[in-house]
């Protein structure tokens, strides 16, 4: 019942068997639309992306239109579908995508991307009204990561070009003006900014975010105290990095490599633990408020507990041609984690949300969804509420929108919310108590060339949810310690990049 906006995705395994690869040269090459709006997106003009598979992974092929119909008459070529639920206010734009979605305690925070591009607040109370915006270019990428339990936003933006990348800081009462700005002295055109690119902690005392370097293809994470802008840590390595999140004190990051996961001490850059993933690309990994228990997804999803010692992997779960990597969530108490997995080989046409207990390791239950049609319905993003009773996942939706964009799942994973867009979902945000569910999209979707967007805040019933298990963890200390030994780092290999793409 939906449809999806256009993003870029790579997806890498390094052990392919020729079955697989076969399926993803069938599936993947239909991936017209890939949208991510923080990966190989540069564009001005409406856009899509078609997926070429190499022996090292998925290559985007970007296609721009040079004459497209206005947006308003693209959504009157496709079925329009009211959001369903308590909807409280939505914003559309009928030139920007609302790429990435954040909440706070009392505000929505939106990045806007392509033509128009921007940081909106809205106040949650209010009636969809923009209190204040920013843009240092108009145009081009964006991304965005609230603190929970602070007053304060990362704002990370790229221009057009993909040549300028900057770093800001706000609270909802700079009104258009950042606290601090960072000029990034490096930039890739193909990897241009992204809300997984960039990290509030809970507390507000910490900015963390990852940037590119297209001459040397090193990737750098940067640590930012939240205040006053100075930078902390600046860690660089060859391995491409896809995302980054942080503890709610900041002190560790969990950083998304291209197949890997590294914990990250902030202060001094020392490699807490590292493990290999099981495929990169559309990855995002996500880490508990304490740092005990983090996910990784890929061909498989696994889930990483730390046990006193060091972190050991306690629960491990897969599905034939099924991709775990785009839509990942994880509670902050670290009691419940969940999964939007998807089949690639069906070109995106039927998946599975599965979520789990992790005290026990055992599955909560799934809620299984299908479709027909052209489009991809790849899932592409995921939150949860501070103890899990709360889960919501976004994704492309289908050609005829066969299951909401959005879909909102207690513990029992029975569907309490959804959000019904006319075109792609983007990004997905939930409220620490999970009262709010906020939703981001494309007028149309991911897969068709096209523009405008939309913002979508949703409140959910108050009933009464199950209450997780705790995760019966001893509280490690925040530098690392001397039992758990790093992964060995994999040497980075050559691959494919795109020539600079504008993006959808």
């Amino acid at each position: 019942m939906k449809h999806k906006s256009t993003v870029g995705f790579s997806i890498f395994k390094w052990t392919v068997s020729a079955g697989v690869f076969l399926g993803l040269v069938a599936s993947l090459a239909v991936f017209a639309a890939a949208e991510r709006s923080n990966e190989f997106q540069n564009v001005s003009l409406p856009a899509r992306t078609i997926m070429r598979v190499t022996p090292d992974g998925v290559i985007p092929n970007c296609e721009i239109e040079s004459k497209v119909a206005p947006v308003a008459t693209r959504l009157s070529e496709s079925r329009v579908i009211r959001p369903s639920g308590n909807t409280l206010w939505m914003v559309d734009d009928q030139n920007a995508i609302a790429d990435g979605v954040a909440i706070d305690a009392t505000n929505v925070w939106a990045a806007w991307t392509l033509s128009g591009a921007r940081l909106s607040i809205y106040p949650i109370n209010g009636n969809g009204t923009e209190a204040w915006h920013f843009s240092s270019f108009n145009s081009g990428n964006s991304g965005v990561a609230a603190a929970k339990a602070a007053d304060r936003l990362g704002f990370m933006e790229s221009n057009a070009p993909g040549n300028d990348f900057r770093q800001h800081s706000f609270t909802s009462n700079s009104n258009g003006t950042p606290d601090w700005s960072f000029p990034y002295p490096v930039s890739d055109p193909n990897l241009p900014a992204g809300s997984r690119k960039v990290a509030t902690s809970r507390d507000g005392s910490t900015i963390a975010a990852v940037v590119s370097d297209s001459v040397t293809q090193n990737s750098t994470l940067y640590v930012f105290d939240a205040t006053t802008g100075a930078v902390r840590l600046s860690w660089t390595d060859p391995l491409r990095m896809n995302g980054v999140d942080l503890i709610d004190n900041g002190s560790i990051a969990l950083v998304t490599q291209d197949n890997r996961a590294v914990l990250v001490d902030t202060s001094t850059g020392t490699i807490v633990f590292s493990v290999a993933g099981s495929g990169a690309g559309n990855i995002f990994y996500r880490v508990s408020g304490d740092g005990h228990v983090f996910v990784t997804g890929g061909f498989n999803f696994d889930v990483y507990a730390f046990n006193g010692t060091t972190y050991t992997r306690v629960i491990h779960f897969g599905q034939a041609n099924f991709w775990f990597g785009g839509a990942c969530a994880i509670s902050r108490d670290g009691s419940t984690v969940g999964t939007f997995a998807s089949n690639y080989v069906n070109n995106w046409l039927n998946g599975v949300v599965y979520l789990f207990d992790v005290a026990s390791g055992t599955m909560l239950g799934s809620y299984p969804v299908s479709g027909s049609g052209m489009y991809q319905g790849t899932p592409v993003g995921a939150g949860s509420n501070d103890d899990g009773s709360v889960m919501a996942f976004a994704s492309w939706g289908t050609q005829f929108h066969d299951w909401p964009e959005v879909m909102v799942f207690n513990r029992n994973v029975e569907l309490i919310g959804q959000i019904n867009f006319p075109g792609s979902a983007f990004s997905v945000d939930v409220s620490s108590n999970g009262q709010y569910v906020v939703g981001g999209s494309k007028a149309v979707h991911a897969n068709q060339f096209g523009s405008g967007g939309r913002v979508e805040l949703i409140q959910l019933p108050t009933t009464p949810t199950p209450t997780p298990t705790p995760t019966p963890t001893p509280t490690p200390t925040v530098t690392p310690s001397p039992t758990p030994t790093a992964t060995p780092r994999s040497t980075a290999t050559p691959r494919p990049r795109p020539t600079p793409a504008v993006r959808p």
